[in-house]
């Protein structure tokens, strides 16, 4: 068995701009790629959705309780930077995941070169579960604290 993290982020990286970062950490037997398929499919034919899951659409649906319940039970963490350019959200980013124990880190394409930090791949999330797991948690944390003005706030 693996522990396995899937970080995702929300928000526009450009200077001055609240970016939410948030990861899902799982125990996984087999493939990672295929992990939290469950959790993702309840939510999909929920919401009537066959593609890639995104928080606004899982609240307009009327379904954030339930994402939120059934991401809950499950091992997260989130924080917000401000972003300023990609070398200091790299590094920012880097502190965050030496702080969560996992023995490979799974990272949204885009979101940073894998290849700076030990144990990370890059997948696109819509290919990965795990990744749309945290990709929801990312979405929620950045409507509570990244502004609409785009503006800051510390969780």
């Amino acid at each position: 068995m693996k522990r396995v993290a899937f970080v995702d982020e929300s928000g526009l990286k450009s200077p001055c701009s609240c970016i939410a970062v948030a990861v899902v950490v799982a125990e996984v037997r087999g493939s990672y790629l295929y992990w939290g398929l469950d959790i993702l499919s309840q939510l999909k034919a929920s919401a009537g959705v066959k593609g890639e899951i995104k928080w606004r659409f899982v609240k307009r649906r009327g379904l954030a309780s339930r994402a939120l319940a059934l991401i809950g039970s499950l091992e997260t963490h989130r924080d917000v930077h401000h972003y300023v350019d990609r070398e200091s959200f790299e590094a920012w980013l880097w502190r965050l995941l030496t702080g969560i124990k996992a023995d490979l880190y799974v990272l949204d394409e885009g979101l940073a070169d894998p290849r700076k930090f030990p144990r990370a791949v890059s997948k696109p999330s819509h290919k990965v579960p795990g990744i749309q797991l945290a990709d929801l948690l990312a979405g929620y944390t950045a409507e509570l604290f990244c502004k609409r003005s785009r503006g800051f706030s510390q969780p």
